[in-house]
């Protein structure tokens, strides 16, 4: 009865990880959905931006994709390769 409650427990595990990594990405997602679409739209573009941000979110989330913006990944990715010649 051990043996198969821990095999269960270690199969199981997974999924709870991915799902607390959507979940993340979901809340994050209609946050900046929102956000942009209000900016955009007004308030009809919230709630759409909400949803396909919530969308996106819960993707990025299970793939493991970087939720910041294009611009400040490659100031991060400049910095680390400034850094890098520097260490030489």
């Amino acid at each position: 009865m051990k043996r198969i409650l821990i095999a269960t427990t270690l199969l199981l595990s997974p999924l709870a990880l991915a799902a607390s990594a959507q979940a993340q990405g979901t809340i994050r997602g209609a946050e900046r959905g929102v956000e942009d679409g209000n900016r955009a739209a007004g308030p009809v573009g919230g709630v759409v931006g909400g949803a396909v941000g919530a969308a996106t979110g819960t993707v990025g989330g299970v793939l493991g994709v970087d939720p910041d913006r294009r611009e400040e990944r490659i100031e991060r990715r400049e910095e680390r390769t400034v850094r890098e010649r520097r260490d030489r």
